[in-house]
């Protein structure tokens, strides 16, 4: 049971560490000193946009990473 709680543990920081590196910055850097505001797309896609989706995958592997990390201590 604690080799497959170890490869569930293995693959979930794999996809979170992927999902983290392909995942755009939200921060618009020097941009922001002129005082102007980015456009915005609140509403917009509705969940269906690839920022979103990375945004999902990222948040459900570490909901199983951490979830198996603590299944896997209880074991032992």
């Amino acid at each position: 049971m604690s080799t497959v709680l170890s490869i569930i543990v293995a693959l979930a920081s794999l996809v979170i560490i992927v999902s983290v590196v392909v995942q755009e910055s939200e921060q618009a850097g020097l941009g922001t000193l002129d005082g102007s505001v980015a456009d915005s797309s609140w509403g917009a896609n509705r969940g269906t946009s690839k920022k979103q989706m990375l945004q999902r995958i990222t948040t459900i592997s570490a909901v199983v990473f951490i979830l198996a990390l603590i299944a896997l201590a209880a074991i032992h």
